[in-house]
């Protein structure tokens, strides 16, 4: 570490002027064909900058675009001078000095090391970019593997040796970034560290985009070897980055160099909530990744982790990869502001972390986590985003546990600010999840046509429909009149296929068959929540009295004849139970009307039912989730981080547009019912 003491001088130079950075001397020299030797003093003037991190897109495409041609040498030059690798050795001792020595007197050194950072960075960028990525890793070859000079002065290609030699540098940097995430403590000094660590590596994974690859050799080199051994602790820092409001150390010494080498610093707030983003898409990341030579380490980990508080480690389900305070998480993801990376990874902890799922499921106030997403899915368009989905699925699984399903129709809201329909008062939380996603479904039907959004829609509706009880009468009364809108439709749709003998209508896959799915699913729920919940939904039963005369030509209808039976017996009972109690139909009122169902309905004889199994549908991934997920993953990244990314470079689909609202395939996020 002494033989880099010098570069921990902060010299008062200004703020490099980005006009004047290709025609400055020591950047000129680093992408030189001359190799510099790691004692010269020229890398001591080359990290004396002062040059402050873009904090938009728009600023750091500036920055990039104004050293292009500095990266064009720099990538004919490289292999030749093994510059990078100098500047990596440089990067990783100061690495390892700052997780062993955190003191206030290496300031310094952070600044140093966050310049050294941005450096590599934006040559890598470059690199990733712009060659293919089995060439990319012979830029990072360690300095002990080049080989000495020829007599002519020049290197041998490096091109036809293993690529496992090439690995050892990168392995090492990578190792190295991720031991300085896990061990050197979050200051204000460290927090930009942390953060350009982040960025340096969301950069080194992007190469497969550049190239229509899935696959890509740095995303291996961090799979296998000494990074996968920190795969624990980096899921754990990332997990405790997100979970929790990251209180930084300050320092006098700290205080004093950042107001002498930056006029407008970033607040560290500003700084903290950039570092915990990036945390929560580089843990997505690296997550979703599916290698194909092992499993991966860092998904491993992610759903595996307990928590550490209350919950002891023998009643977690299963092995732990480390404790946490899932308290916090779960505080954080019932924030107001649900953005669509937070979504995802809750999906991804409900779907694959027992632990973390055990743990919801198991407060009694749930309702705190639903609320907000529920907001986002009644505001967020549904053509326009793949939150959509995730939301969908989240409430899917839920919904799947029974105790869930009960809890949420006995916790009741007093009002629901932005529900703009209606002023709803005392209803409850599942009759909540049933309006948000009756509007789903009636935005599907009139713009989207989604088959997928349909199938998950109905299948939460109808995992709850075996607990409905006490809906409210706004509630019962919307999901009647959709059905009666949709069972509408398809009679339209389905005499006029009919009539003009249109085969298209008619076959698999076709409208009229889909919305035959649909009344299929809305009979069913019906019959659930009549087999199962009968006694306590008299509102319900109401409004399907009110609305009996949908179901009346169902009764001869090949599809769904049998599944009308037990809705007209018990209809049929309460019809000849009104009439009986209040004699003179015309005359009769609504309060009579309801008050002979709520009588009738507690003598009604359920033995007259013919019970059908209880409705449960379960969300499985398919085979290869990375297809769907990947792309959507860097979708965020591309959207939420201050990096810029040329899309026009971009070869693997989906490219982002300019509002980030790209279609991808939602064949991931199918449902099945149980067993």
């Amino acid at each position: 570490y002494n033989e880099y003491k010098s570069y921990l001088r902060m010299g008062a130079t200004a703020s490099t002027n980005l006009l004047s950075l290709c025609s400055n001397p020591h950047l000129q020299k680093l992408v030189s064909p001359e190799s510099v030797p790691l004692d010269d003093p020229f890398w001591d003037t080359l990290l004396d900058f002062t040059l402050d991190t873009p904090s938009a897109c728009s600023d750091a495409r500036l920055l990039e675009e104004s050293i292009e041609s500095l990266c064009r040498l720099f990538i004919k030059n490289n292999l030749s001078s093994g510059n990078l690798s100098t500047l990596l050795s440089i990067q990783i001792s100061l690495i390892k000095h700052s997780t062993s020595n955190t003191s206030d007197e290496d300031a310094e050194l952070m600044i140093t090391l966050k310049n050294t950072l941005l450096i590599v960075r934006l040559f890598s960028k470059y690199l990733v970019q712009t060659l293919p990525p089995t060439d990319v890793l012979p830029h990072f070859l360690a300095p002990e593997y080049i080989p000495p000079l020829l007599e002519s002065d020049s290197r041998p290609s490096v091109v036809d040796k293993p690529v496992s030699r090439y690995e050892t540098s990168a392995d090492e940097l990578c190792n190295c970034i991720f031991q300085l995430l896990t061990s050197c403590p979050l200051r204000k000094d460290t927090v930009a560290v942390h953060s350009e660590c982040i960025r340096l590596l969301l950069t080194l994974l992007s190469g497969g985009l550049y190239h229509n690859q899935k696959s890509n050799e740095l995303f291996d080199v961090i799979m296998t070897g000494r990074c996968s051994k920190l795969a624990v602790s980096v899921i754990k820092t990332m997990v405790n980055n997100i979970r929790k409001e990251v209180e930084i150390e300050s320092s006098t010494l700290w205080n004093y160099l950042w107001s002498y080498v930056s006029a407008t610093p970033d607040t560290p707030t500003d700084n903290i909530e950039g570092l915990k983003k990036g945390s929560l898409l580089l843990t997505l990341l690296v997550c979703n990744y599916n290698s194909t030579t092992t499993p991966n380490p860092y998904r491993r980990a992610l759903f595996t982790f307990a928590h550490g508080g209350a919950l002891s480690a023998s009643s977690s389900l299963g092995p732990i990869s480390f404790t946490t305070d899932i308290q916090s998480l779960y505080e954080y993801f019932s924030e107001d502001a649900v953005t669509e990376e937070k979504t995802l990874l809750l999906y991804m902890l409900l779907y694959g972390n027992e632990n973390f799922k055990a743990f919801v499921l198991s407060r009694t106030n749930i309702e705190c986590l639903l609320l907000p997403l529920l907001h986002t899915l009644y505001n967020t368009p549904i053509h326009t985003t793949h939150q959509v989905y995730m939301i969908l699925i989240i409430l899917l699984i839920l919904t799947h546990d029974d105790s869930f399903s009960s809890y949420i129709h006995d916790a009741v809201l007093q009002t629901v600010p932005w529900y703009k329909e209606r002023n709803l008062l005392s209803v409850s939380v599942g009759g909540l999840i049933i309006l948000v996603i009756l509007k789903t479904i009636q935005g599907n039907i009139t713009k989207t046509r989604d088959q997928y959004l349909h199938t998950n829609s109905l299948a939460i509706l109808a995992n709850m429909s075996s607990k409905y009880h006490s809906l409210h009468p706004y509630v019962a009364e919307r999901l009647l009149n959709m059905f009666s809108v949709i069972v509408k439709k398809y009679n339209k749709l389905r005499s006029a296929a009919l009539a003009q003998d249109d085969p298209e209508l008619l076959e698999p896959d076709g409208e009229v068959e889909i919305l035959e799915d649909i009344v299929r699913m809305f009979l069913e729920i019906f019959n659930s929540c009549i087999c199962y919940s009968t006694k306590s939904n008299a509102v319900f039963l109401y409004e399907l009295l009110h609305k009996r005369d949908v179901f009346k030509p169902f009764e001869t209808h090949p599809t769904f004849s049998s599944l009308i039976a037990n809705i007209e017996s018990v209809l049929g009972y309460l019809s000849s139970k009104v009439d009986e109690e209040t004699g003179d139909a015309n005359n009769v009122s609504v309060g009579e009307v309801m008050q002979s169902v709520e009588n009738s309905i507690r003598q009604w004889p359920s033995d007259r039912l013919q019970m059908q199994p209880m409705l449960k549908f379960e969300y499985i991934e398919e085979s290869e989730p990375d297809d769907f997920f990947m792309p959507y993953i860097w979708t965020l990244i591309f959207g939420n981080t201050h990096l810029y990314w040329d899309t026009t470079r971009i070869t693997l689909s989906p490219i982002p547009n300019s509002n980030n609202s790209n279609t991808i395939s939602t064949a991931a996020v199918t449902p099945r019912q149980s067993d």
